[in-house]
């Protein structure tokens, strides 16, 4: 008797749970037959403003969505590629658009969200594509590629389930209008984002087009799609601009039932030791939770995707060849010679030895360890792990000799406030900065005056967005079992709260709130409108 049929007659009780009264089998299929349709894509007329560059006075749009079909499934913003100069970043082509429907509000989107909301659903295997589609790499590479044109879809509710498609068929009263904000730094740096795209010379401005995915339905639906009056199940996005504010509560002024709360913070004041809680009616709706269970574990849990940024570690150490900072090396006792004392009037940096510091505890007494004070406003932060170079121009010889040495930052401490003229980071290095002997036999040498270059050549630390150009933590507590699905799996009704807020055990900067809510969209007689309004 072969195994298979061992098997086969090895049945017992538990079976009776598994296969007992079968319903299904797996070895025939079974499909069921749609109603016949059709779909095309067809571009949109702008009212107003329709071009974008590195400076926008109008920058409003406002587009009457076309009847040409019966439903709408999709819009996106197309713009051709920009390859003369650095190329356009997809992320900033709009900084809001909200959709009217017979001149009422029914949800407006803003920039920032729509980075949030593609970070946290799009899947590993189409992060790339996403990032070529929207032109969202962070890279200057784009005069060499042959891309032409970008595409950045919108996110209202009918633009991510077809089963939500708008029945414009049904809405012989109403006009359905898009207004539109453009972005007016779509190729420059974000003072928020840190953009690497490079900022040209010369800028262009390119025309900006709006297209819609259309179905056409065939006789029989398109009559009851026309007569019938319908309920659509939708969901809207709601913000507080919090403008970076730094405090430790956060009022939440919400309605409606909510699904999720999202925040983020800038890139510059993130989240670290501080935690984090929700109070509803005074009373605490969860417990105090440290930043990775908003950023890692709520996401991982409740989401396609983690967002890059809220990753600050890598398996390998990514190469990067990012020179940070240059400047005469100075042998100093900090306790009797400030490190502001360092400082040639003609450097705006210095590197400093700590080897003379043998009895004040805060500082640490090693040949390991370098002192860098920086004045630039764009100066970079350094972690544990950093592979760094440093390269000596040895100034007291009469030819000058250049040596360099690889090292791995071991610990890095900051001394100082923000706004503290004499803030600087100490870095612990893995092995002796000082007559560090090389392969080749030589040493590495500094002496006071010479010119020391310090160059991060990779990192394990480099955060990097998934899809998006959004440099920030985005931080989640879902309601919601599966808050990407359109059905329902769990919310909070904030419209029947009396008080709400964002609790953190420490000052905290934040810079948006967001919820996503449900609500309904009615359509009868050829009109719409919300059965719930703000």
């Amino acid at each position: 008797m072969g195994g298979g049929l061992l098997q086969l007659i090895a049945y017992g009780s538990q079976d009776v749970y598994l296969t007992g009264n079968p319903q299904i089998t797996f070895f025939k299929v079974v499909y069921r037959r749609h109603t016949n349709f059709s779909m095309e894509c067809i571009k949109q007329d702008i009212n107003g403003h329709s071009e974008i560059g590195i400076t926008t006075v109008n920058n409003k749009a406002t587009v009457t969505i076309s009847k040409t079909g019966d439903l709408l499934t999709s819009i996106y913003v197309k713009a051709d590629q920009n390859t003369t100069n650095m190329g356009i970043c997809g992320d900033h082509i709009i900084e809001d658009v909200e959709i009217e429907i017979g001149g009422q509000r029914i949800d407006k989107q803003y920039r920032e969200w729509n980075q949030i909301w593609t970070e946290l659903t799009i899947p590993k295997s189409k992060q790339e594509g996403f990032k070529y589609l929207s032109g969202s790499f962070n890279n200057n590479n784009l005069p060499q590629t042959t891309q032409k044109t970008i595409m950045y879809p919108l996110n209202f509710w009918f633009c991510r389930n077809p089963g939500l498609a708008l029945p414009l068929i049904a809405l012989q009263y109403h006009e359905v209008q898009l207004k539109i904000t453009w972005g007016n730094s779509v190729y420059s740096s974000s003072e928020n984002e840190n953009l690497t795209r490079e900022n040209a010379s010369a800028q262009t401005s390119n025309t900006i087009e709006v297209w819609g995915d259309y179905v056409y339905l065939d006789t029989d639906e398109r009559r009851r799609f026309a007569q019938v009056s319908h309920e659509y199940l939708i969901e809207q996005v709601q913000i507080q601009k919090e403008k970076d504010d730094n405090k430790k509560v956060f009022k939440l002024n919400l309605e409606h039932p909510v699904k999720e709360i999202i925040w983020t913070n800038p890139n510059s004041y993130p989240m670290t030791t501080q935690k984090a809680k929700i109070q509803i009616n005074g009373h605490d709706r969860m417990a105090e939770q440290s930043k990775e269970y908003f950023q890692i574990k709520q996401p991982y849990q409740h989401h396609t995707s983690i967002p890059g940024y809220n990753i600050k570690e890598k398996e390998t150490p990514e190469l990067l060849n990012v020179h940070v900072v240059s400047g005469p090396y100075q042998l100093q006792t900090l306790k009797t010679n400030p490190i502001s004392n360092t400082l040639n009037a003609n450097n705006t940096c210095a590197i400093c030895g700590l080897s003379s510091l043998t009895t004040n505890a805060d500082y640490i007494a090693s040949d390991k360890t370098l002192v860098i004070r920086e004045e630039r406003e764009d100066s970079i932060n350094y972690y544990p792990g950093d592979i760094v170079q440093i390269r000596i121009n040895d100034n007291d010889s009469t030819n000058t000799i250049t040596t360099s040495q690889t090292f791995t930052i071991t610990k890095v401490r900051i001394r100082g406030t923000e706004l503290d003229p004499d803030r600087y980071s100490e870095l612990t290095l893995d092995r002796n900065i000082l007559t560090n002997s090389k392969p080749d036999g030589t040493s590495l040498t500094i002496a006071d005056g010479d010119d020391v270059l310090l160059t991060i050549i990779a990192r394990t630390h480099n955060p990097l967005s998934n899809c998006s150009q959004l440099k920030k933590d985005i931080n989640i507590y879902s309601f919601s079992i599966e808050p990407e699905e359109h059905q329902p799996s769990g919310t909070c009704n904030f419209s029947k709260v009396e008080s709400a807020s964002l609790i953190f055990s420490d000052t905290t900067y934040v810079s948006n709130i967001y919820a996503v809510n449900y609500n309904v969209l009615r359509v009868m007689s050829g009109m719409a409108g919300i059965a719930y309004a703000a």
